[in-house]
């Protein structure tokens, strides 16, 4: 069965006049959604009617997400989908028992956490992608751009995404060592703490990679922008800041990695959500992990921190901006 599912990941959907709803965690601003929300409508945007719902947990205070969920309820309710597709860890927290309750088949994507954080995950009616960063893969990448053993930062917001991620592969260490290089693990919402760690990273660190950094607010509990953020550590770090995400990398950001692709994820979800659409029982659908990883550099970001790749690495990239 797992073999059978994964080559109807590869097939065009044909099937016609359902409806799917999309549950963003956060908004479509953040190029994340964007992103995985394109990549759904590309598959099943021409044979379905797709409505698309923001909870917007990264920018509203944690008080507001219950009149939140109440208000995509009521939604939910007038569309009547035929199945969900749930971006990230806050969508699974906060709507996925809603919706199985109401008989709603779900897809996940984007989830960090596991059944522990996140039960729901066992209901017969839930299937989906595990997002898991290629921490491995990464840090064996780095050490080949960088060529030597390296000394890294990895720098993210206190998010339950990142928690969740570092949790998983890390358990509670925030340091450690892989292929040879040292990492010192940073999680924070504070941005002066943010900051600070990039500003000051050379005096310590080869290089930085940052993980998302979406609830990062400064000391009056003002929101920070993270293209604001990511500008003001572009400037100021003196070692490049590379990215375990593709969505991070371009003019006045991160550099480059072997990053996640939120575009993939969602082309993924959205061939599990046709075989459901299909006829497919969610439960007959084995839950997977980030399928593939790739190379994206940015070329102004290589120019700013005076990094070239070796011609092998470079035939291998997409280069942003």
């Amino acid at each position: 069965m797992r073999l059978l599912i994964l080559a109807f990941l590869l097939v065009s959907p044909l099937c016609f006049g359902k409806t799917v709803v999309v549950i963003e965690s956060y908004h479509l601003e953040y190029k994340w959604d964007a992103d995985y929300i394109e990549a759904i409508q590309s598959v099943l945007g021409k044979a379905h009617d797709i409505h698309v719902l923001a909870l917007d947990t990264k920018r509203l205070p944690k008080a507001q997400w219950p009149g939140k969920v109440a208000e995509l309820l009521q939604s939910i309710g007038e569309i009547e989908p035929d199945v969900a597709i749930l971006g990230d860890d806050n969508a699974i927290t906060l709507m996925a028992g809603h919706l199985v309750d109401r008989q709603i088949p779900v897809v996940f994507l984007g989830v960090n956490g596991g059944p522990e954080q996140h039960p729901t995950l066992n209901h017969p009616l839930v299937t989906g992608i595990l997002e898991r960063p290629f921490f491995a893969e990464s840090i064996r990448h780095l050490k080949k751009v960088l060529g030597q053993n390296e000394r890294l930062l990895v720098l993210m917001d206190d998010s339950p995404t990142m928690r969740n991620a570092v949790n998983e592969y890390f358990g509670e260490k925030r340091q450690a060592t892989i292929h040879g290089s040292h990492l010192d693990i940073v999680l924070t919402n504070d941005k002066d703490t943010w900051l600070q760690a990039t500003y000051r990273a050379h005096e310590q660190y080869d290089a930085v990679i940052v993980g998302t950094h979406h609830t990062i607010r400064d000391r009056a509990e003002n929101y920070i922008p993270p293209q604001e953020l990511m500008s003001q550590a572009f400037a100021h770090t003196q070692v490049p800041i590379f990215s375990f995400w593709d969505i991070f990398i371009g003019k006045d950001q991160s550099i480059g990695g072997f990053t996640i692709s939120a575009y993939q994820e969602g082309v993924t979800a959205a061939r599990l959500a046709y075989l459901i659409l299909n006829g497919v029982k969610p439960s007959h659908i084995p839950q997977i992990k980030s399928l593939s990883g790739h190379y994206v550099y940015s070329s102004s970001g290589m120019k700013h921190w005076g990094l070239k790749l070796s011609p092998l690495i470079a035939s291998q990239s997409v280069f942003v901006d």
